[in-house]
């Protein structure tokens, strides 16, 4: 089982707050504020301020703290670390390939804690924050950039709307008809999971990412976010980051094969052709047999499963199987 990355907050005293940012202001540019936005969760006159700590993002770790205003005069201090474990292993700070393997898991406190302290003492440790984000990653070596982006065709293609998710779509800018991205296949469920499966190579690409290993990958990700890590929690009675570390490689077995379940995706993809010969070959009756075909044939020739289910009802299907 393997990970990639991972985000943990700690809420900070107002004086916590006040030492850090000093301590951090001596970075210069690497220590910049996000101009403050409007937010809208939970009412429309909060502000939040953010700043931004990137001096250890050579080596996988970003620092944020964010300022939420409750009223004029005060407001609310959060500490949030964005973790990449693989790139804080030393010499491999430019490895954007590579994920995490779980089996090392419990050392990532540490390696963290002391990067951490590089750059100042009151920062806090890990072990002292509560998780709010955990993506599971994994990299699927194929043989060329077409497998890639057939496979995410074929993913997003077999996505069904009755499962519960949400396919993440694009609009195109003449004809406003809305369409899957052909370099990633997403799905959302509320503000619970993201299951992603991207072109990873062209991902680096885009952010002008080093790109050494020139590997056609497909990687699928499994972002976890707060809510349902306190679901994950209460089933493997877990109590707190170095927990959840510890039976991490359990957890993940348990949500990539309960998404992919739910997502209904948890199926072998074959061809059209692969599927024809193995009704062909099979021991069903030549009626049977016929109408298997057919029906291949005609659900073949739609764009999607969604299309499928979105123009056809089960009277269709009988009616047109009844109709050979």
């Amino acid at each position: 089982m393997t990970s990639h990355t991972f985000e943990c907050t700690y809420q900070l005293t107002g004086s916590e707050f006040a030492t850090l940012h000093e301590e951090l202001k001596k970075f210069g540019s690497y220590y910049f504020e996000n101009r403050p936005k409007m937010a809208y969760e939970n009412k429309k006159t909060d502000k939040i301020t953010k700043y931004v700590c990137t001096i250890l993002s050579q080596h996988g770790i970003i620092i944020y703290i964010t300022l939420r205003e409750t009223t004029p005069s005060t407001f609310v201090p959060m500490l949030i670390y964005r973790i990449n474990p693989t790139r804080m292993i030393e010499g491999n700070k430019d490895n954007y390939v590579d994920v995490f393997h779980c089996n090392n898991a419990l050392d990532i406190p540490q390696i963290a804690n002391r990067l951490l302290n590089t750059i100042s003492p009151n920062l806090p440790n890990i072990e002292i924050c509560s998780l709010s984000r955990f993506d599971y990653c994994v990299n699927i070596k194929l043989e060329s950039q077409q497998q890639v982006t057939d496979s995410i065709k074929l993913i997003n293609q077999a996505f069904d709307p009755t499962s519960g998710y949400t396919q993440k779509i694009m609009f195109h800018t003449k004809s406003y008809k809305p369409k899957y991205p052909k370099t990633e296949a997403t799905f959302l469920k509320s503000k619970r999971v993201e299951i992603s499966f991207y072109n990873k190579r062209l991902q680096l690409q885009q952010e002008d990412l080093k790109d050494e290993w020139h590997e056609d990958i497909l990687r699928a990700e499994f972002r976890c976010f707060k809510s349902y890590l306190n679901d994950l929690y209460k089933r493997f009675d877990i109590n707190n980051i170095t927990d959840f570390f510890e039976k991490s490689i359990e957890i993940g077995n348990y949500v990539i094969a309960y998404q992919l379940k739910k997502l209904k995706l948890d199926v072998m993809f074959r061809s059209s052709k692969s599927i024809e010969s193995i009704i062909k070959n099979g021991t069903f009756k030549a009626k049977t047999k016929l109408d298997m075909l057919l029906l291949v044939e005609w659900v073949s020739s739609h764009k999607s499963l969604k299309r499928v289910i979105d123009t056809c009802s089960k009277s269709t299907v009988n009616k047109k199987l009844l109709s050979v």
